[in-house]
């Protein structure tokens, strides 16, 4: 899936919903092509993210934004049921 910025809608980085899991870290996020670096700095966590184009966090600042990560499909949510609802969305994509 392709991770978007909230607040300015870049496309910034790629990632698998089944490879998530809490607390985030930037080294769940790649680069959205082979060759690039990776957009956030793996070591840190998912907090420290900041978009490439508009440097504000990926996720926006309204404390309700946190509970879904804003995806080329729509919103993802995160949290407890990030792997439960991974998996069913593969299964609905045929993965």
């Amino acid at each position: 899936m392709i991770l978007r910025c909230r607040l300015c809608h870049a496309a910034i980085a790629a990632f698998s919903p089944a490879d998530l899991s809490l607390p985030m870290t930037g080294a769940m996020f790649g680069p959205l092509e082979p060759g690039f670096p990776p957009p956030f700095d793996p070591e840190a966590s998912f907090d420290a993210a900041r978009c490439p184009f508009c440097r504000h966090h990926p996720q926006g600042y309204d404390p309700a934004g946190r509970a879904t990560l804003e995806t080329g499909t729509g919103p993802w949510p995160v949290g407890g049921t990030v792997r439960r609802v991974a998996k069913a969305h593969s299964k609905k994509e045929g993965k």
